[in-house]
C-alpha cells in the first residue's frame, strides 16, 4: 500500500512539474529592468530536463526573492538580478561554447553546470577570462585541484569529501577488507573511483576489481553487461562501490541480480552508492531482493530548518517539491550576491574577496564567530545589516556553506540505508 501511494504521489507531482516547467529554453522569458546585473545559469537541460528545470528554479526562487527585496544598490545605483539560461546539452564543447557566449555578452558570472563532465572546461575557460564561476551540481575532485585563482567555487561537496568518507566508513564502521569498484567511465566516474580506490587501499583494504561501463549509453536496459559484472564478481568481496547516475542505479540492481556468479556468491556484498541517489526511485525501480544490501551517501538537511523554509516556499512558488541540489543552485544566487553587496561591487575579482567571509569563513576555511547569522529568504535583514559594515554568515538552504580555501563547501554528510522499503539515515559526519 505505501508502494502505490509513493507511486501515484511521484506521478502527481510529475504531472504538476511537467504542466509548470516543460519550455524552459535559452529564450525563456526574461523579465526586463531597468538596471540589472545579469547571472548566467547553465544547465544540461537536454540531458536531465526535469531535474534541471528544478535545479533551475532553485536559483529563480533566490533571484526573485532579492528583486521583490528592493534588489541591492552598487555605488548608489539600484540593480535587479537578471538570470541568463543557457543549455550545456551535457557536452564539455557545447559547455565551452555557451560559457564563451556568456562572456562575449558581457556576462562574467556563471552559476553552473549540472555535470561534472562539463564543468572542468567551461571551469578552465572562465579562470581564462577572469569570470566567476560556481557549480550547484557538479561535484568532480578536478575542481578541488585546479589552479583557478579563486574564481571557481561550488555550493554542492566535492566528491574527494564523498569518496574519502565511503572508503573510511567501510573500513572503519563496517570493518569490510575487501572491495570491487564499478563505475561509469566518464570525468564524475573516473574521478569519484579513483579517490575510494585510493583512499580505500591507503587504510588497509583491498580492491579486488575495479572495473569500468560506457557512460555514454543510450538505453541501458539495452546493454549487455555480462562481461563487466562476470570481472567484476569473478572474485567474492564484502561490498561493491557502484558510481552511477540515479537514472541508471535501479537498472544495474536488477543487472547484477540477474548474474549467474551473483547468484552463486553464499555471503551477498554490500552494494555502496554514490552522492546524487534518489532513494525513493530506487525502491520503487531496483530490485527488491538487493534494496536492503544498499549503503548510501549523500549530504543531509537533517535539522536543517533553512531547507525546510526552502521546501515550503518553493512549493509555494511552484507547486511541487524541489529536486536534490535545486538549493545548492539557489545558496549559489544569494552567495554571490551577498558578496557583491560586501565588495560594492558587481566585478569577479572584488566578489571572490569575500565569499568565504559571507559564508561563515576565513582565507583558511576555519569558523568565523562574530558575525551576524542571515537565514533564508532574509535579503532585506542582509542587506540593513552589510550597509551597517558589519558582516554576515549565511546559512543558506543547503546548510552551513563555510566555503574552504578551495571554494568548496563544508557539508553535513548522512549514510543511508534501505529497511523494510524506507529510507533510513544510519549515521553522520561534519555538523
Amino acid at each position: 500500500m505505501k508502494k502505490h501511494k509513493l507511486i501515484i504521489s511521484l506521478i502527481f507531482l510529475f504531472f504538476l512539474f511537467s504542466i509548470g516547467c516543460e519550455k524552459l529554453e535559452e529564450d525563456y522569458n526574461i523579465p526586463q529592468y531597468d538596471h540589472s546585473i545579469k547571472i548566467g545559469v547553465v544547465g544540461d537541460v537536454s540531458v536531465l530536463r526535469e531535474q534541471v528545470e528544478n535545479m533551475f528554479f532553485g536559483a529563480k526562487l533566490a533571484s526573485e526573492e532579492i528583486n521583490q527585496m528592493g534588489g541591492l544598490d552598487i555605488n548608489n545605483k539600484n540593480y535587479r538580478i537578471e538570470l541568463i539560461f543557457k543549455n550545456s546539452g551535457g557536452s564539455p564543447e557545447e559547455g565551452v561554447k555557451v560559457t564563451n557566449e556568456l562572456i562575449n555578452d558581457g556576462i562574467n558570472i556563471i552559476i553552473g553546470p549540472t555535470f561534472s563532465s562539463v564543468a572542468v572546461e567551461m571551469a578552465e575557460l572562465c579562470v581564462e577570462n577572469e569570470a566567476l564561476m560556481m557549480t550547484y551540481s557538479a561535484t568532480t575532485p578536478e575542481l578541488t585541484l585546479l589552479n583557478d585563482q579563486d574564481f571557481i567555487w561550488r555550493t554542492c561537496p566535492s566528491d574527494h569529501t564523498f569518496g574519502t568518507i565511503s572508503a573510511q566508513y567501510c573500513i572503519d564502521s563496517l570493518l569490510y577488507e575487501k572491495a570491487a569498484i564499478f563505475y561509469r567511465n566518464d570525468r564524475f566516474g573516473q574521478g569519484l573511483s579513483s579517490i575510494i580506490n585510493e583512499n580505500f587501499q591507503e587504510l588497509g583494504g583491498h580492491i579486488t576489481n575495479y572495473v569500468l561501463y560506457p557512460g555514454d549509453i543510450p538505453n541501458l536496459e539495452s546493454y549487455n553487461f555480462s562481461y563487466e559484472l562476470n570481472t567484476l564478481l569473478s572474485e567474492e568481496v564484502d561490498v561493491i562501490f557502484i558510481i552511477a547516475f540515479s537514472s541508471e542505479v535501479a537498472v544495474l540492481t536488477n543487472e547484477i541480480y540477474n548474474n549467474e556468479l551473483y547468484q552463486q556468491i553464499e555471503n551477498k556484498p554490500k552494494l555502496f552508492l554514490n552522492d546524487g541517489i534518489v532513494p525513493e526511485e530506487l525502491i520503487i525501480n531496483g530490485n527488491p531482493e538487493m534494496l536492503e544490501t544498499v549503503i548510501g551517501i549523500t549530504s543531509t538537511n537533517e535539522g536543517n530548518t533553512n531547507y525546510n523554509m526552502y521546501k515550503e516556499n518553493y512549493i509555494e512558488r511552484f507547486g511541487f517539491s524541489p529536486s536534490t541540489y535545486s538549493e545548492h543552485a539557489y545558496d549559489a544566487v544569494y552567495s554571490i550576491v551577498y558578496a557583491m553587496l560586501r565588495a560594492s561591487s558587481e566585478e569577479p575579482e572584488d566578489i571572490i574577496e569575500f565569499l568565504r567571509e559571507i559564508s561563515g569563513s576565513d582565507l583558511c576555511g576555519d569558523i568565523i564567530t562574530d558575525q551576524v547569522v542571515i537565514n533564508v529568504n532574509e535579503f532585506d535583514v542582509a542587506k540593513n545589516i552589510i550597509e551597517k559594515g558589519q558582516t554576515i554568515d549565511y546559512e543558506g538552504a543547503s546548510g552551513p556553506l563555510n566555503f574552504d580555501c578551495n571554494g568548496d563547501p563544508a557539508p553535513k554528510i548522512v549514510i543511508w540505508g534501505i529497511e523494510n522499503n524506507e529510507y533510513k539515515e544510519i549515521t553522520y559526519y561534519g555538523k
